[in-house]
Order: C-alpha cells, then sequence, then structure tokens
C-alpha cells in the first residue's frame, strides 16, 4: 500500500436508489422499509489531515499512515458497526463489523442495506481502518470500544482510523458522511535548530511512557496504563543540521494519547555514545510531534572560580576562548580536539580590569586538560611564620614535572622564589619568568623533580622578609601546567595560542568586557 499522510478532503458519492418489497429485521440483510425515502444506505468518506506540531515540518510520508491520497482511498476498504433504534429506544445490530468498500461509485457495504424513510427510526454508524484490527468489541446500542496493546516493534505499529455517526435520521435521503480520525499521537524525531554531532545515529528511545488502554468509539480514550521504553532500532547517518530528519516515515512511532511527564530521549551513536533530553508535555490523538533534537553549544562566563565540562560521547569538539578587556580588547583562539566520552576540561575564564589573572584579571581565558592537578597541603595568605625570621611562607602543593604557571594577587614579591619543601639541602626550581601588574605576579617555574605525592617534598612559594608584613594569595586555581593548556584567548595584550588544539585560528582584539568560552560538538565517529 502506498502510505501517506492524510489532506482530509471529503468524497461525496452517488446515490443508488433501489425501490424493493417492504420486509423489516435487523438480522436480514436487504432491509427495505415503507415510506417515501426508501433510499439504499451509502456513504460520503473523509479522512484527516495529520496535524503536526511542529513550524519546521512539511507533509511527510509514513509507515504509520497506509492510506494513499489525501483521502481514503477508493482502493480501501474499512469495517463497519450499525446499530438501528426501533423508534421506541430499543437497539439492535443492523450491520455487524461488515466490509465497506467503494463500488459502482459508492461507498457502501457488501451486502445492501436501505433506510426506513421514518425519522425516528435512527441507526447509529462505526466505522474503523484498518479492517484487520482485532479487539473491538461491542453491544447493541452502546458505542464500540477497542483494547489495545502498542506492538514494541514499530513496524508493526498501525494507524487506526474510526468515524461515528449516531442518531442518523431514519429518512435520510443522500450520503452518510463518515468523518475519520486518527486515534494514535504520532512521534517523529529531525535535527534541531542548534544542530547536533553529524554521525551515524543508531537508534532513539523514548520513555518510559503508557503503552496500552481502551479506546471508545466517538469519546476516545480510558484506562491507559503501563510504562514502556520504546526504541527505533535502524542505522541513520546524519550531518546534524538544522530540519535534518532523523526517523520518520516508516519510523514514525504511533502512541496512546497521553501526558509524558519527565521522560527521556535517548539518542545512541554507532559508537556507542549517547546523548539524552528529558521532556514533558501532552500527546493528542491525530497530532505529530516531531521533537527536534539539538545538543546545545556550552557556553561558560566569567565566575572567578574554575569551571568544567565532561564530554557526553566520544567526539570531535570545537573549542572557542575570549580573553577579558583590559587596556585593550581580548583576543580570540579557536580549533578542534578530540576528546573521549566522560572526559572532563577544566575552563578558566578571565575578568575585565582586574588584576590580570587567569580568573580574576584582565588576562587570558583558557581550557586546560587537567584543572587540579596538584594536590595542595594548605591554601592560605602569606603571613609572617612564627620561628621564621627571614621568610614568608605560601601554600605548598604536590606536582609531576613540567612548566608551571602561578598567579599570585597582592603586593610584595621583589624577591621570590619557589623551592622543594622541606628538602635537604633546599633545592630551588628554576623561575624562567616574571610578568607583573598592580597587584599580580605571574611566575613561570620549571619543576624538574617529581613532587607528586606526599612521601616526596611539595613545591613552596617563599617571600623573603624586608619588614613589610604581604598580603599575598595563591588559590588553588591559580597553579596550571602550562602543557594542560590546550587553547588561549589572551587579555590586555590581546595575543592568543591554538597550539593545544587542531584547525586553529585566531583574532586579536576581539572581545570586551569580560572574557568567555565556549565548546560545540561538533561530529561522532
Amino acid at each position: 500500500m502506498v502510505k501517506k499522510f492524510l489532506r482530509g478532503i471529503n468524497v461525496s458519492l452517488l446515490l443508488f436508489i433501489i425501490i424493493i418489497s417492504t420486509f423489516s429485521s435487523c438480522a436480514n440483510k436487504m432491509n427495505v422499509f415503507e415510506g417515501n425515502n426508501n433510499e439504499q444506505i451509502n456513504f460520503s468518506v473523509s479522512a484527516p489531515e495529520w496535524k503536526n506540531t511542529d513550524s519546521l515540518a512539511t507533509t511527510k510520508t509514513s509507515r504509520a499512515m497506509p492510506i494513499g491520497g489525501s483521502s481514503l482511498s477508493t482502493s480501501n476498504t474499512f469495517n463497519l458497526i450499525a446499530d438501528q433504534n426501533d423508534g421506541a429506544g430499543n437497539y439492535c445490530t443492523l450491520i455487524n463489523s461488515q466490509a465497506v468498500s467503494y463500488t459502482n461509485n459508492i461507498w457502501k457495504t457488501s451486502s445492501d442495506y436501505y433506510w426506513s424513510g421514518i425519522a425516528n427510526k435512527t441507526i447509529s454508524f462505526y466505522a474503523y481502518y484498518p479492517s484487520t484490527i482485532s479487539n473491538v468489541t461491542h453491544t447493541a446500542g452502546s458505542s464500540p470500544t477497542l483494547s489495545y496493546t502498542v506492538p514494541d516493534n514499530v513496524s508493526d505499529q498501525i494507524d487506526i482510523m474510526t468515524a461515528t455517526g449516531t442518531n442518523v435520521s431514519g429518512n435520510t435521503n443522500s450520503s452518510t458522511p463518515l468523518s475519520f480520525n486518527h486515534i494514535f499521537a504520532a512521534i517523529q524525531f529531525s535535527v534541531g535548530s542548534a544542530g547536533i554531532g553529524s554521525g551515524t545515529i543508531s537508534s532513539i528511545s523514548i520513555g518510559n511512557v503508557a503503552n496500552s488502554g481502551t479506546y471508545t468509539f466517538g469519546s476516545g480514550w480510558s484506562n491507559v496504563t503501563g510504562s514502556k521504553a520504546f526504541t527505533i532500532s535502524q542505522s541513520k547517518t546524519i550531518a546534524g543540521t538544522s530540519g535534518e530528519d532523523i526517523y520518520s516515515g516508516n519510523y514514525t512511532l504511533m502512541m496512546v494519547p497521553q501526558d509524558v511527564n519527565n521522560i527521556t530521549i535517548t539518542v545512541t551513536y554507532s559508537n556507542g555514545g549517547t546523548l539524552t533530553k528529558t521532556i514533558s508535555g501532552k500527546w493528542e490523538a491525530g497530532k505529530v510531534y516531531k521533537y527536534n533534537l539539538s545538543y546545545q553549544p556550552r557556553n561558560f562566563a566569567y565566575t572567578g572560580t574554575v569551571q568544567t565540562y565532561t564530554a557526553p560521547v566520544t567526539g570531535t569538539y570545537k573549542f572557542e576562548v575570549w580573553g577579558a578587556e583590559g587596556s585593550v580588547k581580548g583576543g580570540y583562539s579557536s580549533g578542534t580536539i578530540t576528546l573521549s566520552a566522560s572526559k572532563t576540561v577544566y575552563i578558566y575564564v578571565g575578568g575585565k580590569n582586574s588584576d590580570g589573572s587567569y580568573l580574576n584579571g584582565d588576562g587570558a581565558t583558557d581550557i586546560r586538560l587537567n584543572g587540579l592537578i596538584y594536590n595542595p597541603l594548605r591554601t592560605t595568605t602569606i603571613g609572617m611564620m612564627p620561628g621564621c625570621n627571614a621568610c614568608y611562607y605560601g601554600p605548598y602543593w604536590h606536582n609531576s614535572t613540567g612548566n608551571y604557571q602561578i598567579d599570585a594577587t597582592g603586593t610584595g614579591f621583589d624577591n621570590s622564589s619557589f623551592e622543594a619543601y622541606n628538602s635537604t639541602p633546599s633545592y630551588p626550581f628554576a623561575i624562567t619568568k616574571i610578568t607583573q601588574t598592580a597587584w599580580h605576579f605571574t611566575f613561570y617555574i620549571n619543576v624538574n623533580v617529581d613532587v607528586s605525592t606526599a612521601a616526596n617534598s611539595g613545591i613552596e612559594f617563599i617571600v623573603a622578609w624586608d619588614n613589610t608584613r604581604y598580603n599575598v594569595t595563591i588559590s588553588d586555581a591559580a597553579i596550571s601546567k602550562l602543557s594542560d593548556r590546550v587553547i588561549i584567548g589572551a587579555g590586555y595584550n590581546s595575543s592568543n595560542s591554538t597550539s593545544g588544539v587542531t584547525n586553529g585560528s585566531s583574532q586579536v582584539y576581539a572581545n570586551s568586557g569580560n572574557g568567555k568560552a565556549k565548546i560545540t560538538l561538533l561530529s561522532v565517529p
């Protein structure tokens, strides 16, 4: 069968008039009644357009909509139940799940039935499509019901439509309209406006949602129960661009209408990585809910503290950093890097017109592969230490070998030094560079012995005493290993660095105000 969405166009059918001798019984197939309007019972049929809730969507085809054309195709059949009222409120079943098809230019049952021509001898009609559905139960005088459980496999989830026309006058002399309605909510997936990582998606699941209930013709659903996660398992390679289709058509989920509260959509890539989103809302019958899936870029503003980002999937990510504005605008750097799932990186965003440090100053914004790479024994403001007549001691910490940068805030750094704590004899570390602003010193030191464990001496900051009580602070976040800083957008000097990433680019004088950073998922292998 051709499987398309429906447009909702009525097909008016010809009346076929037959005059025959009088006979009356609900059990007989040829029903001709006394009166002047003994017309054959036939129908005009319309099927509704699916109401798409996504403004980006256009008309789409679907496995779940097995109807050809913009209305119920004349090549299709549906089943019909009809109850007749004898005029005194007593009902009997005139037609019991009999097929209706398009024959001789009219929609009619396989056997012929005729109106009585008497107004109060009404008939109620209940139609359903496709005719193959089971579990429809019916008692004369009451609306039929359908007990239904949604199949696990999406390819088995059919589009069921019903039509109801109650208490139609017995002296009707025109085609009886049957307006079909979809009884399920259709669920589809596409790429949202912010995009999503390109790659091959192996499945999307949604749930847990109710998966069974009772549908009453003309009334809707009741007794909606169950808790089931539904998964569309079909390999689909996507570019990840806005509006791109992921799963629709043959992979449309047909769900029982319901309120959904905090259910999870999980996108699984072929490498096993997953992205998740929790949603709430209402699914109504006859509507298409197209979920536009995006993985939003992560933006980081100035906070004065270290921030972290953990990669949700193994993939290629774009790093962007903007330095804070100082005497001139801050610099910009960008580049790509491969991160493994669950890898955490550390973001240090500079502030405007402060002291020039990576956290608090008009210097750089940077992203590091390792953040808290040290094991601080204590962090303190430097002051006079009891029993020390010649020096002040700062914080000391444990690190592996390498080149480090230490940002210190305060006054009085003229005679600063770094050495291995409690080493005998004293083991100093070479200071390779010092930069200074009014309230800020940056030290670059070469740690050439391993002091990374508690069993080894840590690194200690010492300031020689010159009868001044120094007010110096080195925060935990102010210590960085240069090889861990993969990208830098500098501050007041507007320099930049992309040494730790590929496809790097940079720009000077690019940012006003505080620094910022951005991480975007580009692709998943």
